[in-house]
């Protein structure tokens, strides 16, 4: 499946009838997906014929030749003035491959959802959020001053844009695997408000979180040197986060320790269908190599470094950095675990990013330094030098269990947990 480049096809859809073209195709656009600077696609597809929101995750649709890659279709409920000059076409007239997906679309918007479907999908959720978003401004000298703008949807989560009469906001919400992020958050915006997001209102039932904007927050304008502020900063959180876990637990905060971690790891293996994608020999070798790891496992996390906050998932993409500030976002994998997850991971992605030599050990260091200062008698070194091993049994649970709370077919992260686990073979042949 050769290229970078995809189509999204647009259903624009108004009491049962879809927006078509002259030719009575939908509107479509195509994602470079090697393109850095190109708008994120749920969000383009929002605004590309009028205002709508989505009715259903993105659909893949099926291709007609094995070498092009597969389109995507975005079913959207129109959202607020239907636009001028254009056509309407009876769903049911709609050809295929578009009209069955859209009609199944609509019937679950507005009837019975599939299970483990987000909220956000729902007929009337956007109408909810504005209405709970203009009870938090309430009071202040701040007003919306038009609907929700979607930045990204998807199974895990959904952010939107809100517009004030003072500049944007950002709402967060997450499905419910994820749903303790907004309660961790708002602890952690009243113990280290200087790294995590400032917060215009937080509902921890929901999980929904509505934030200030951050400087710094993407790709195109964090400043250099990011991942050198965050590292020490977390690390120092991380330390005197020991002293109020029991906070961050009672507020959801999963417990993701050694044991739990090998349990949740063991019953991956034992039963992911992911295990199927691996090959003979590696399943094979899986046998044997397991019982090593789980002991190297269970040596790093007794190199005397405590158990303690984690966001799970630190890497340069979650990291907030105008030159003077840093702060840290995207908690949906927040838990209580060992810190040098943290440090491991943010190391191995800068690898992924082809950055200079030596910058994934220095930040790796610059992470661990603050804990040699705070627990001398451990092996700090030891520790360092097996976590990225613990790092890809971790990764794996987190996956999985992303997959089992996903709707059936979503798959946004398929194939993953299948190569964690041949990565994880491969460091402890």
């Amino acid at each position: 499946m050769a290229g970078s480049q995809r189509t999204h096809h647009v259903a624009l859809v108004r009491d049962g009838t879809v927006l078509v073209g002259p030719d009575g195709s939908l509107p479509s656009f195509v994602q470079d997906r090697a393109d850095d600077d190109a708008p994120e696609p749920t969000a383009y597809a929002t605004t590309l014929v009028g205002d709508g929101v989505h009715a259903a995750p993105v659909v893949m649709l099926t291709p007609e030749d094995d070498d092009v890659r597969p389109g995507l279709l975005h079913v959207l409920a129109l959202r607020g003035p239907a636009p001028a000059g254009v056509t309407w076409r009876a769903v049911d007239d709609l050809a295929e491959p578009w009209r069955s997906p859209v009609r199944t679309a609509l019937q679950q918007y507005d009837d019975e959802a599939p299970p483990r479907r987000p909220a956000w999908f729902r007929a009337g959720w956007h109408d909810h959020v504005e209405g709970w978003v203009d009870q938090q401004l309430a009071g202040t000298d701040r007003r919306r001053t038009g609907p929700l703008r979607t930045h990204r949807v998807w199974g895990i989560s959904a952010v939107f844009e809100v517009p004030t009469d003072r500049g944007t906001l950002w709402f967060k919400a997450c499905c419910d695997h994820f749903i303790a992020e907004a309660a961790i958050v708002h602890r952690l915006a009243r113990r280290i408000g200087h790294l995590v997001p400032v917060l215009a209102g937080a509902d921890d039932e929901a999980g929904w979180l509505l934030m200030e904007p951050m400087r710094g927050a993407s790709d195109r304008d964090r400043a250099p040197g990011a991942v050198d502020a965050v590292a020490p900063a977390w690390a120092q959180a991380q330390i005197a986060a020991l002293d109020w876990l029991d906070e961050l637990r009672a507020a959801g905060c999963p417990e993701r320790g050694l044991e739990a971690t090998l349990e949740a790891w063991h019953a991956v293996l034992a039963a992911s269908p992911e295990m199927a994608l691996l090959t003979d020999g590696e399943r094979q070798e899986l046998a044997t190599a397991a019982p090593r790891a789980e002991a190297l496992v269970r040596e790093f996390w007794g190199c005397g470094i405590p158990d303690t906050l984690s966001h799970g998932d630190l890497h340069p993409g979650n990291v907030a950095y105008d030159g003077r500030e840093v702060r840290i976002f995207d908690w949906t994998d927040g838990c209580v675990t060992h810190p040098f997850l943290d440090g491991s991971h943010l190391a191995r992605v800068l690898d992924w990013y082809g950055t200079g030599d030596g910058e994934a050990e220095r930040v790796m260091q610059a992470h661990a330094r603050p804990w040699r200062d705070a627990f001398p008698e451990a092996d700090v070194d030891r520790a360092l030098e097996l976590a990225p091993l613990a790092d890809l049994v971790f990764q794996t649970v987190t996956f999985a269990h992303i997959a089992t709370a996903s709707e059936d077919g979503s798959g946004d992260f398929t194939g993953t947990v299948a190569r964690l686990t041949s990565a994880l073979l491969d460091l402890v042949r």
